[in-house]
């Protein structure tokens, strides 16, 4: 029951966002082994919940943690011809944070702090950190979502060394 009451709450704080066509168009990105709206939506909730727990301004980074990987094409497969520090900062890795930013600047309305969540959340991969608590919060929301993607949902660790053990049976 009270659970529902916290998805409830989410869904009213950043459902602009969920059902914004150009956020949709998330569903169609692989991220981690699973959808980009999934992990952004989920980095999103659990930010809300900690922010909410420790008393913070938990709507400002429940929407900034969603906006937080808002870049609209797949970056997987696109060839890079740049050389040294360029070709570095045209990596996914560094340069994500900055288009996700473009993208929430231009949909929606967000103020500083939510900037600073969004163009900082990859701390330490991009070199400066997050200014303010909301911005730490989702760059370790981001951390272990992502973790969990990859690691327990999708390698299934269980069920590969299930299968290992069948077939040394």
């Amino acid at each position: 029951m009270e659970a529902k009451k916290y998805y409830e709450e989410f869904e009213t704080i950043v459902g602009d966002i969920l059902t914004h066509s150009e956020f949709q168009k998330l569903k169609n990105i692989e991220h981690h082994g699973n959808g980009l709206y999934e992990h952004s939506v989920a980095v999103g909730y659990y930010s809300y919940r900690v922010a909410k727990v420790l008393g913070m301004d938990y709507k400002s980074v429940a929407r900034g943690a969603t906006l937080h990987d808002f870049f609209t094409e797949s970056w997987q497969g696109q060839k890079k011809n740049s050389k040294g520090i360029k070709r570095i900062k045209e990596m996914h890795g560094f340069s994500h944070p900055k288009t996700a930013l473009i993208n929430a600047e231009k949909y929606f309305d967000i103020d500083e702090r939510q900037a600073d969540m969004i163009v900082k959340h990859m701390f330490p991969l991009t070199p400066i950190p997050p200014m303010h608590m909301g911005g730490w919060i989702v760059t370790a929301v981001d951390k272990c979502v992502a973790t969990r993607e990859l690691v327990f949902v999708n390698m299934r660790p269980i069920e590969r060394l299930k299968s290992l053990i069948l077939k040394a049976s």
